[in-house]
């Protein structure tokens, strides 16, 4: 019986050790300590999914509540404007000095084709990006500006590309009758799939752009959880021209010609067989990424010229390439 007192107190002194062992080993416990990731430097980390914090504002959760601060990153890496949504709005309402005709915040049905190729809609609400480069003053200096997500994913377009007049085509991929002005944001509100712009619906920041005709394959265009806005100003480059297979020169009746380019899954190759010079709106001899039977090589019947302009974000349109088949046989 005189026993169980000296147990009792035992037990409480190890239950006391056992607990400051576990105290004193947990992640994160006690002043200073924080949890140290797999490549030895510290931190929080987030999941890949969410968006990274850390030095130079890339993305992450604002002192004010907003949801992503994405960086507009300007000559020499320097960050030339880091903002949230509120910022934004706020650098809007006291800046009046936007582009001529640019709207600040601007909402809409925007049409556009992806490379299945399959035509949508997407309603969208959001700021242009015309206002953010302005804020950040790089509007007028900016020659290639590239949109990047915290996935990694990320397209560059050429000056001409992001600021050239756009339209919403409600007749896309068909005509451009209804043709309707709109402008490329950063969308905090959007939907896919849709023309209803009451179905938008609060997103992660996501760049959206017009079409400049209603056959422009523009869905690749659209990046998602953007997290940086790269401004270079250095002049834009060109694409190097495309090339055939076999070469130009004699061929068998009723052989075809391939169509060939470097970078044949990023560019489009618009070619024409009357002598005329190929433009935007001229055949697609690659429409989709995805089947390629859709890629269908040219016949050559008699003698042909094939006229060939490249085609894609991030640089200027080829010069124009001209191959010359002459059948045999």
């Amino acid at each position: 019986m005189k026993k169980a007192p000296f147990l009792v107190i035992i037990g409480a002194l190890l239950l006391s050790i056992l607990l400051a062992l576990v105290t004193a080993c947990t992640p994160g416990s006690g002043s200073g300590n924080e949890t140290a990731s797999p490549s030895g430097d510290t931190g929080a980390r987030t999941s890949p999914s969410s968006p990274p914090v850390g030095p130079g504002n890339t993305v992450g959760v604002p002192d004010d509540g907003d949801a992503w601060r994405i960086s507009v990153i300007g000559p020499g890496n320097e960050v030339a404007w880091s903002f949230t949504e509120t910022a934004l709005i706020n650098a809007l309402t006291d800046r009046t000095a936007l582009p001529s005709g640019v709207p600040g915040q601007f909402a809409h049905i925007f049409s556009t084709i992806n490379n299945w190729p399959a035509a949508r809609f997407y309603a969208a609400d959001g700021y242009s990006v015309a206002s953010i480069l302005t804020i950040a003053g790089l509007y007028e200096a900016a020659q290639t500006i590239t949109f990047r997500g915290n996935d990694g994913y990320e397209i560059s377009l050429t000056r001409d590309q992001l600021l050239a007049p756009q339209f919403f085509f409600p007749q896309v991929n068909e005509n451009e009758n209804g043709a309707e002005p709109v402008y490329p944001v950063i969308a905090y509100r959007w939907r896919g799939g849709t023309d209803d712009i009451g179905a938008i619906r609060d997103e992660n920041p996501c760049l959206i752009i017009g079409q400049r005709n209603p056959f422009e394959h523009t869905n690749p265009a659209y990046v998602e959880n953007i997290s940086e806005i790269v401004v270079s100003t250095d002049p834009c480059q060109a694409w190097a021209m495309a090339s055939t297979f076999p070469a130009p020169g004699s061929i068998g009746v009723g052989e075809t010609v391939k169509l060939q380019h470097e970078f044949y899954g990023l560019v489009k190759l618009h070619y024409t067989l009357d002598g005329s010079d190929p433009t935007m709106l001229s055949s697609v001899y690659n429409p989709s990424t995805y089947q390629p039977e859709l890629n269908v090589p040219i016949p050559i019947d008699g003698p042909t010229e094939i006229r060939v302009i490249v085609h894609g974000y991030g640089k200027l349109d080829s010069d124009i390439a001209v191959f010359e088949f002459t059948p045999i046989g």
